[in-house]
């Protein structure tokens, strides 16, 4: 089978269905570009239990979320890039996600109908989705006060999805970089995760780094970077990834999610809740509350900085 790439709208959300003979991907463009089915041998291996109406109306999350300008949460309604202090105006608290405790989560652009397609491409080995985003909107700019561009691409070829994120700095000073990605993996019975990280971050009582790290196997039981997820429930930050051949391989049974070095930290979310049948293996390219801690890579004007990870689906064996 050719691979293909295709566009259709359905009650005026535009889907973009990428095919080849091992793997079907679909992407909900003018809903955070997100990435919402990824299906192998018939199998869906991302968790969306939604129509896409339903979750573009809803506040709940699924697939493989875009988060940005921040991945995960800050510490308060406000950012702190090069002793600049910026408060969020209580008139802009519409746009904000938040967690548990209240705090500002993952960013503004979850589901944001901003993304136009720019490229849609197909060969015989591959097929190629790209998108733009301008974070232009004087809403958004009360909170992340950096203009810029996003470009995201989502290239299948063979058992593999690759995207690759793009930040163009349209700004006359220094941007942060601090985004991620949440894929929403589904759960196996008896799920062994690879975790190729030497450490954890510590974390206060709001899931906050405190700049503090300790061996993972202080906390679980790892057999080499294996962790038989069992009754181990994590929601936590890895740091000093373990890189073969410029990725670092995180693995979740038949499932291999691989960051490039341009996403030193990880996030994993593996709530172990029979209403919650899911495991996050989330590339960041900073720790959580980077924004406010300066640990973030900082862009210069008209400069870009590009991060790159790939979900690989193999075949499952025939035990």
């Amino acid at each position: 089978m050719q691979a293909s790439a295709t566009k259709n709208i359905e009650n005026d959300i535009e889907i973009i269905h990428l095919q080849n003979a091992y793997i079907s991907a679909k992407i909900a463009v003018n809903i955070g570009n997100t990435l919402f089915s990824l299906v192998c041998n018939q199998e869906e291996i991302l968790h969306f239990p939604f129509s896409l109406s339903d979750y573009k109306n809803n506040i709940k999350l699924a697939g493989n979320p875009f988060m940005h300008p921040w991945a995960n949460r800050l510490q308060g309604d406000f950012i702190t890039i090069e002793q600049q202090h910026y408060l969020f105006p209580k008139s802009q608290q519409q746009l904000l996600f938040r967690d548990d405790n209240k705090l500002p989560l993952h960013g503004l652009l979850l589901k944001s109908d901003k993304w136009k397609t720019i490229a849609l491409e197909q060969n015989e080995k591959e097929s190629y989705h790209e998108a733009i985003l301008t974070f232009s909107d004087a809403n958004w700019l009360t909170i992340f006060p950096f203009r810029h561009t996003v470009k995201m691409t989502h290239l299948l070829r063979g058992n593999a999805i690759t995207i690759s994120s793009t930040i163009i700095n349209d700004e006359e000073k220094k941007m942060p970089i601090s985004f991620g990605f949440h894929p929403y993996l589904k759960q196996a019975k008896n799920t062994t995760l690879t975790i190729p990280a030497k450490d954890i971050l510590e974390l206060d009582e709001l899931q906050l780094p405190t700049g503090k790290a300790f061996r993972k196997e202080d906390k679980f039981h790892f057999t080499e970077d294996k962790l038989l997820l069992g009754n181990n429930s994590l929601d936590d930050g890895f740091s000093q990834l373990n890189y073969t051949d410029e990725q670092a391989i995180f693995s979740i049974n038949n499932i291999d999610v691989c960051f490039d070095k341009h996403y030193p930290f990880a996030q994993i979310y593996a709530p172990n809740k029979a209403d919650k049948p899911y495991v996050c293996i989330e590339p960041m390219t900073a720790p959580c509350n980077a924004l406010n801690t300066n640990a973030c890579v900082l862009i210069e004007p008209n400069e870009q900085f590009t991060a790159t990870f790939k979900i690989i689906v193999h075949p499952k064996s025939e035990n």
